[in-house]
């Protein structure tokens, strides 16, 4: 500004007149009200002698101070400017002072005013004359160029706020306004008058110094000013208003000042200081080293906290940055800002390696390295653990649902630092796999935090769940599926003694349901069966209940991991096989205590049938975890399907008895004189098996299988053995044909009947048919053959059943015989009857009475023949005595 800068000048025209100047520096003066320079330079006030040095120095004529300040500016200016008028003349004073701040005016001003006042006229009585070379600088020479301190910023600020209090005031209508204006003007002229008044002296003298006065009329060209360092306030907005990396430019000077001043030497404390003298100096005199410590002090601290500032604004522009649909500039800013401080760490380390510490300077307490790269991870981190949802009590039983919100969550958030901000960080900030790894720590935190505590046996499956399979497959599967993942760094969620805690109490849990539950729930059905015998229940819950129990743990320990399920199998194995003996106990006794006191009616038949009903599940189960287990322990499933096979056959034997009380008075009727032309017996027994498994068909399959193969294997058992007992013997060729044609039809029924019952026996429809092709068969090679088939199909069949069957038919020729044995020995004797099977067993079961040779069956012929001639001629001698008795009473 052309006025300001000239002002001084003027001012220094009166080089000796200090007395008259003096008064008027004030710091009252207001740079925008009116002095009166004519009033003031009429007074006719006296020179002014200063003092320097002792030197009494003459007050020269302004005339005198006008010529030195030209030759100064025409040194200043150089011989290049011009002499002429053609530079820019001085004009838009008054609208740059009005547009300019009246603080940076203000500023200004006294700044000059201090200069000049220095350079120009005597010292103050509080100073020391410039020349002389032993006098410190003044404070205000000193900090000079320095940094405005936020002391200084507000101090100015108060100081603008107190004159603007003050003009309100004298506005205000009270008194007499106008006097108070003249007198206000008497005392302190206007500035905009001094300055006018100035431009007409300068003009009045323009005759005698033209080429002067052309000069100091002309404007001076721009300088180019360094750029001057920004207050610990102004660099504070910065940082609120996110100017992220100029202002860390900006906090790095300052801390460069900071360590300058920490290299200043200071004077050692003296070892002896004289009473009423502070060792260390005054707090007051700016060269104290006190003085100088504190301000490095006090502007460590603002760095410090600036610092502080700058990083809180920046993590949050990293925690932001997830939350928005792109990561704008100020994630740019937040890397730079990064890099720089890198830079700048980098820069400390090699400045202390090359430059050790001189003797004499006290270290400087320097926070390098800064390390915001390491501190940027940490701000990652801190940002997944507030961005993923924390774990509250969360209700037993419900941990699914919080777990299944955390995956959501980490999911949506690696997504949109994929999309949004990987791309804005440099490479080697490797950007995606810290945001990976804070993430996964954040979600081990919670799951510590969850462990610690007990938990419900649902929530732990849940947990091992989520550890072993959703977190792995579901979160980092689905997001490496994008962005390849480094998955050596990260470390397990849980610890392995905390996975063994876990995994134990899911093991003790099934132990305490395979020992106490089971027990109880078998004692509850035990009971029932007592008290619920009259009502006929073909269905029992006990084996859905059971295995209802154990399946929901071995399905989700299955489910969680196929070790856990082993262990779990094996668990179950061995609790379940002790309860399927237990269970197989309480059958035994329940069915000796009805053949003892019950009655054996409907009730028990069914409940019988639900107790085998009971054991197709029971069995699947054992199978199951026999698979899951594979190295688990033989002997628990050995001993649990033995206990089930037990309580099958007992209950099929039960089945069975109870059928054949019905049947065995019909079956002793089977092959008799009267069975040949009387069908009532078959008959009978074959409503009886139809009506019986009216009720046997509610039996699960494959106890019922077994169930219809056993019955059906006594019904042939008890017709061969009617056959065995030679209660019929064929004595004639047509007698041996009625009885194998009545076989064949009764063999095809039973065939039909149990194709009916879907049993699976079908091996044993074929013995009747054998046996009647034997009975009908004449020549003897046709019935070697017969004999061979049914010695085939039946392994277990004796000499002497066929020896018995001969005898049925009639063979007397023992070389007949003999042929036809030879074909039963010859099987024997070849060991293929070791192979027998115990399902296809059959003759067996059949004992066979002593053996009729055929000399005892000719002697019975004879016998018969000579008893029946005997009884002819006695009938004849009868009616011939009868005849002559008549004749004679004639």
């Amino acid at each position: 500004m052309p006025i300001l800068k000239n002002l001084p000048g003027r001012i220094k025209s009166n080089h000796g007149n200090g007395e008259l100047i003096l008064p008027r520096l004030n710091l009252d003066l207001n740079p925008f009200e009116e002095v009166d320079l004519e009033e003031e330079r009429n007074e006719g006030e006296p020179p002014n002698l200063g003092v320097c040095g002792g030197k009494i120095f003459q007050s020269r004529s302004p005339h005198d101070g006008e010529e030195e300040e030209n030759e100064v500016n025409a040194e200043r200016h150089g011989p290049e400017a011009p002499k002429g008028g053609g530079g820019r003349p001085l004009r838009g004073t008054l609208e740059r002072l009005c547009g300019s701040s009246p603080l940076k005016t203000l500023g200004k001003l006294g700044k000059g005013l201090r200069m000049s006042g220095c350079s120009v006229w005597g010292t103050f009585p509080s100073q020391r004359c410039p020349t002389d070379p032993h006098s410190p600088k003044p404070e205000k020479e000193k900090r000079k160029g320095l940094r405005r301190s936020s002391e200084e910023i507000m101090t100015l600020l108060r100081f603008a706020g107190r004159r603007k209090q003050t003009q309100r005031r004298e506005s205000l209508p009270c008194g007499n306004l106008s006097a108070d204006s003249e007198a206000e003007s008497c005392r302190r002229p206007s500035f905009l008058r001094m300055v006018s008044l100035g431009k007409l002296k300068r003009e009045s003298l323009s005759d005698h110094n033209s080429q002067e006065a052309e000069e100091e009329l002309e404007e001076e060209p721009l300088v180019v000013k360094p750029r001057e360092p920004l207050s610990v306030l102004e660099i504070l907005q910065l940082v609120n208003q996110r100017d992220l990396l100029l202002a860390d430019t900006h906090i790095q000077e300052l801390e460069r000042e900071c360590e300058l001043m920490a290299l200043l030497p200071h004077p050692p404390t003296p070892s002896f200081t004289p009473p009423g003298v502070n060792p260390l100096g005054s707090f007051d005199d700016p060269s104290s080293p006190n003085v100088s410590r504190d301000a490095s002090l006090r502007k460590a601290k603002d760095v410090e906290l600036l610092y502080e500032a700058l990083q809180k604004e920046m993590w949050d522009v990293v925690r932001e940055s997830l939350r928005q649909p792109t990561a704008g500039p100020n994630l740019g800013l937040v890397v730079l800002v990064i890099q720089q401080e890198e830079q700048a760490d980098t820069a400390q380390a090699q400045k202390e390696e090359t430059q050790p510490l001189r003797e004499g300077l006290q270290p400087h307490p320097s926070q390098r390295p800064r390390q915001l790269k390491l501190k940027w991870r940490q701000a990652v981190g801190e940002a997944s653990d507030w961005s993923l949802p924390q774990q509250v009590r969360t209700p037993a039983g419900q941990l699914a649902s919080y777990l299944e919100r955390l995956r959501g969550r980490m999911v949506d958030d690696l997504d949109a630092a994929r999309r949004n901000v990987v791309s804005v960080y440099p490479e080697e900030f490797q950007a995606f796999q810290v945001y990976v790894q804070s993430y996964h720590r954040a979600v081990a935190r919670r799951l510590n935090i969850i462990t610690s505590s007990q938990l419900q046996i649902t929530d732990v499956y849940s947990l091992l769940d989520w550890f072993y399979n959703i977190y792995n497959r579901d979160v980092l599967g689905t997001v490496g599926m994008k962005t390849p993942i480094n998955y050596s760094p990260l470390e397990p969620l849980l610890h392995q003694d905390t996975v063994d805690r876990l995994e134990q109490d899911c093991l003790n849990t099934v132990r305490e349901k395979v020992t106490t539950e089971l027990t109880q729930v078998l004692d509850e059905e035990e009971r029932r069966w007592a008290q619920m015998l009259h009502i006929e229940e073909y269905q029992s819950n006990l084996a859905r209940s059971i295995i209802q129990r154990l399946t929901l743990d071995l399905d989700r320990s299955t489910a969680v991991s196929s070790f856990l399920g082993a262990r779990v199998a094996r668990c179950s194995l061995n609790g379940l096989s002790d309860f399927l003996y237990s269970f197989q106990r309480k059958v035994e006794m329940f069915h000796e205590t009805q053949a003892e006191f019950g009655d054996r009616g409907d009730g028990y038949i069914s409940r019988t049938i639900a107790l085998v009903n009971c054991c197709p599940p029971l069995r699947s189960f054992v199978q199951r975890c026999r698979q899951c287990d594979p190295q688990g322990s033989e002997e628990s499933t050995q001993r649990a399907n033995s206990s089930l096979n037990r309580i099958i056959n007992q209950s099929v034997r039960v089945l069975t008895e109870k059928l054949f009380e019905h049947i065995r008075p019909f079956c002793d009727k089977l092959v008799k004189r009267k069975w040949l032309n009387n069908t009532e017996a078959f008959e009978a027994i074959e409503a009886s098996i139809k009506q019986h498994f009216k009720k046997f068909r509610r039996m699960d399959c494959p106890p019922y299988q077994i169930l219809v193969g056993e019955v059906h294997r006594r019904i042939l058992v008890e017709y061969v053995r009617a056959i065995m007992r030679g209660r019929v013997i064929c004595t004639s060729s047509k007698m041996r044909k009625r009885m194998a044609f009545r076989l064949q039809d009764e063999a095809k029924q039973l065939k039909g009947l149990f194709k009916d019952l879907e049993s699976g026996s079908s091996w044993l429809d074929s013995v009747l048919a054998h046996l009647a092709d034997i009975i009908l068969l004449e020549d003897t090679p046709s019935i070697q053959m017969e004999v061979a088939v049914l010695v085939k199909e039946f392994p277990d069949i004796r000499k002497k059943h066929v020896s018995t069957l001969l005898n049925v038919r009639g063979m007397m020729r023992q070389a007949e015989r003999e042929e036809i044995l030879n074909i039963v020995r010859d099987f024997e004797s070849s060991g293929s009857s070791a192979l027998l099977c115990r399902d296809h067993a059959l003759f067996s079961d059949i004992p066979v009475t002593s053996e009729v040779h055929c000399i005892n069956l000719g002697l019975i012929r004879v016998a018969m023949t000579l008893a029946n001639c005997t009884l002819v001629e006695q009938r004849l001698t009868r009616n011939t005595h009868n005849s002559v008795s008549m004749c004679s009473f004639v």
